[in-house]
């Protein structure tokens, strides 16, 4: 059996079969007639409710085919390129068929009880004969695989440009690519997404829209959170995971009414992982893949091996495992990079790393209606950080535990889904010896647990559909901070790591409803409401002057808030939507925020400052898009792919560690509102043997950094207006990414460039780590050959003109790779 996608990585398709909800689209013997005959006839004098979007044909079909109970058989050559029309209402399955058709030209007859094939009447097809209305077996139809390897940029799927919303996806394809080096490197191209880059950490940590660290963006696995937060001098926030594991990335840019979303400040990022549908062609019971890659310039091997069987039509397991070897780069030498302490060398010290992964999957599907997904993923990875002399060397583990529960019954008040998850993340770190202190080996530790319950109903009013979800979520984050000094005299309280990362717990829970209503054929409106609320504690260590130790104090912190949301949609024609939203967003401080105490490593007394009375951030985000999404745009099977959005935000309290006497740090909050405005564009166009594509991001962020600081000076006190918070990071005003490309030999031969531009950052470190990023163009090339139906080759060049540069908001300390040549093996079996 063949694969498309090692024919065409831009068109990656997998088989779907639906047969078991007799949705399988086939072609259906020889037919006659040119106009829809009448449906069975117990089955068109009934009405039903549809809410079909317009999308690709055949996903339309199989959406149709759920919802009426008929069967639907099609060859695969008549929908493909085909777009159905919207479906909204009560009506017959005859009337729904035909609306969903009319924009393709396509007709339907009745072939058996219950059963429809797709006709195309402009053929001249034989009729008559006794083979007339004769149902053939099943020719398969390829959609895309997971949702990835889409036709639109990047490879997102065709439900990013009919989301009302600034979503955006990264496909697997991009991912396994071999230029993803490090995994900031997945969301470099997303519209308004940004990574602060640290080349001697193998996390990501993800800015969005201007808004990064202490979870102010939701990031989960599988929907699974990942909050671990990690003091230093730079950034806090970091997820550990390996590009390979992941067959697509979701962004959603704005908070929700909906699960994932509950204290989160500007948006979702979930990483998404491999299933057994991603790996197992249609008719066979098992399948994996193999991507072997290396390079120059210190890409040294990254490889990765999946497999997936079907054990029965109700048990699938899937297992995985992924290695990563990294050495020290060079940076580029075209131009020079200035560092915190002069010019920069080469090679980037200590931005080497070994990172080990593995995933297993059990997906249980007892009947039509149920479904039950067990999962692990963890990562464990091996680096060094820090500079000169003092290079601390860390392992770092993230493990994954997931267990998803699904029941969608014929019934239209029951769309049930329930999650269940536990995620650990522990850096082990050891300290060599300093000219004032003995070696120490730490332990940070972040556990959380989470569970969320959310049901979809699906009601009239007025005559019109209604679809209301609801439910509920809450997790629990714990923290943990051990240490042991070779010099039992060093630090005795703990007070140099537990200050920073001290231990505690903060409680969140979370309400939600959205209710989605069409008022008009051409008009829809969401109106969502949750209830965000949290409780938090931790240990501060105070430090008594007269007993010369530290006190601990437990300090605590709660509070409340409902979050109102709404959406305006409408849909001018059936290639254009047109949406107006606004939102709001609640980030509860985190631990480390409300308990930092103790005193920086080395020194004594009081360096940090606990602030029990910090207020939680709150956002107002508002927003106006376009998405366009049209095929035979501008000459047969081609595809035009669109999205624009414009959006302002205001965010009030905004935290960060701020100075206020006597060398003392605390946690405080801004005096007034930092803002965010800006526009993204992403679009794609592809004719099958050409393709272009990219996105453009502009963005005005004002971050405020006011504050009042109150000193006490020979016994009087004073108010000082003051200025400047610290680990504040600014995103360039611009960034575009633009490629394009040709496919050849049958689209065997796919060839491409990409040019990467943005204007300069700032990369906010601590104290004397603060400095500008220069802005950049880089020019990349890439490429890849089909050896066979499952076997291809990957090749490509990063950086082609050795530029040195460090990326948007990366530590210039460091610089970013210079030219790099890298190959890599992607087979399946």
């Amino acid at each position: 059996m063949t694969d498309d996608h090692m024919i065409n990585p831009r068109r990656r398709a997998a088989r779907v079969s639906h047969l078991a909800l007799c949705t399988a689209i086939s072609l259906a013997g020889s037919y006659l007639a040119t106009t829809p005959p009448a449906l069975a006839q117990a089955g068109a004098e009934a009405t039903r409710d549809f809410a079909i979007p317009a999308q690709p044909l055949a996903a339309a079909l199989l959406e149709f085919s759920h919802r009426s109970g008929f069967q639907v058989f099609a060859e695969q050559r008549l929908v493909e390129g085909h777009r159905s029309a919207r479906v909204e209402g009560t009506m017959t399955p005859q009337a729904a068929l035909t609306r969903l058709l009319a924009p393709s030209g396509l007709g339907y007859r009745e072939t058996g009880e219950d059963v429809l094939a797709i006709v195309d009447p402009r053929l001249d097809l034989p009729g008559g004969g006794p083979e007339a209305g004769m149902l053939l077996p099943p020719i398969q139809v390829t959609l895309p695989r997971g949702g990835s390897a889409g036709r639109g940029f990047q490879g997102a799927s065709d439900s990013i440009y009919e989301t009302a919303a600034s979503v955006s996806e990264v496909s697997r394809e991009t991912m396994t690519s071999a230029r993803v080096r490090h995994a900031n490197d997945l969301l470099d191209d997303v519209a308004g997404v940004y990574t602060a880059d640290n080349p001697q950490d193998p996390g990501v940590n993800i800015n969005l829209r201007g808004l990064q660290d202490q979870s102010r963006i939701a990031t989960s696995i599988d929907g699974v959170r990942q909050n671990f937060q990690l003091s230093g001098h730079g950034s806090t926030g970091y997820v550990y995971l390996d590009p390979s594991m992941f067959r697509s990335v979701h962004v959603d840019k704005t908070v929700t009414a909906g699960p994932g979303a509950a204290a989160s400040l500007g948006g979702q990022v979930d990483f998404r992982t491999l299933g057994a549908d991603d790996l197992i062609a249609e008719g066979e019971v098992q399948g994996g893949q193999v991507i072997v890659s290396t390079g120059t310039n210190a890409y040294d091997f990254a490889g990765s091996a999946f497999w997936a069987r079907r054990l029965s039509d109700q048990v699938a397991v899937t297992a995985g495992i992924s290695r990563r070897r990294l050495g020290d780069y060079d940076i580029g030498h075209d131009g020079d990079i200035d560092g915190y302490f002069g010019p920069i060398s080469e090679p980037a010290d200590y931005t080497s790393s070994e990172t080990l992964s593995g995933l297993a999957k059990i997906e249980l599907t007892p009947d039509d209606d149920q479904a039950l997904t067990l999962s692990w993923l963890g990562f464990s990875g091996d680096y060094g950080t820090g500079t000169g002399q003092y290079i601390d060397t860390n392992e770092t583990t993230n493990h994954t535990l997931r267990a998803g529960y699904s029941y969608d019954p014929a019934s239209p008040l029951l769309d049930l889904n329930a999650e269940l998850w536990a995620n650990r993340t522990r850096v082990d770190q050891y300290r060599p010896p300093r000219t004032n202190y003995g070696a120490f080996d730490v332990s940070y530790q972040m556990m959380s647990y989470g569970v969320s319950l959310d049901n979809t109903s699906a009601l009239r009013l007025a005559g019109r559909p209604l679809s209301l979800r609801y439910g509920i979520e809450a997790f629990q984050d714990n923290t943990e901070t051990r240490s042991t000094g070779s010099d039992p005299t060093d630090d005795p309280q703990g007070a140099w790591y537990a200050g920073t990362m001290p231990q505690g717990t903060r409680e969140v829970a979370s309400a939600f409803a959205t209710a989605d209503y069409q008022l008009a054929d051409r008009f829809g409106l969401q109106m969502g409401l949750r209830r965000d609320s949290y409780d938090l504690s931790g240990t501060a260590l105070i430090y008594d002057e007269s007993a010369q130790d530290y006190d601990e104090e437990q300090i605590r912190s709660s509070g409340a808030r409902w979050l109102p949301s709404a959406r305006l949609t409408f849909e001018p024609g059936p290639d254009l939507d047109l949406w107006l939203s606004y939102s709001e967003g609640y980030r509860p401080p985190a631990i480390m925020e409300v308990a930092a105490s103790g005193t920086h490593i080395g020194s004594g007394g009081q360096f940090y400052i606990p602030n029990p009375d910090l207020r939680p951030e709150t956002s107002r985000t508002w927003e106006i898009g376009a998405n366009y999404t049209r095929d035979d745009a501008l000459r047969p099977g081609d595809s035009l792919r669109l999205k624009a959005v414009a959006f302002s935000r205001e965010v009030e309290d905004y935290v960060s560690l701020w100075y206020t006497s006597n060398y003392r740090y605390t946690n405080m909050n801004s005096e007034g509102a930092s803002t965010f405005d800006g526009i993204e564009l992403e679009a794609a166009y592809d004719t099958g043997g050409f393709f272009i594509g990219g996105t453009y991001s502009w963005m005005d962020a004002d971050i405020d950094t006011s504050y009042t600081m109150t000193q006490v000076i020979a016994g009087m006190e004073f108010t000082v207006d003051a200025e400047g918070g610290l680990f504040v990071y600014m995103p360039p005003e611009q960034k575009a990414t633009l490629e394009a490309g040709v496919r050849l030999l049958g689209d065997r031969l796919t060839l491409g460039t990409r040019v990467t531009w943005a204007s300069d950052s700032v990369y906010g470190g601590s104290a004397g780590y603060q400095s500008d990023v220069s802005g950049f163009t880089v020019y990349d090339l890439f490429g890849s050959y089909a050896l066979s139906d499952r076997a291809m080759v990957n090749f490509g060049v990063e950086n082609v003109t050795d530029l040195a540069y460090a990326d948007v908001l990366g530590n210039p300390n460091y610089g970013a790779p210079g030219r790099t040549f890298t190959l890599s093996l992607d087979t399946r079996f």
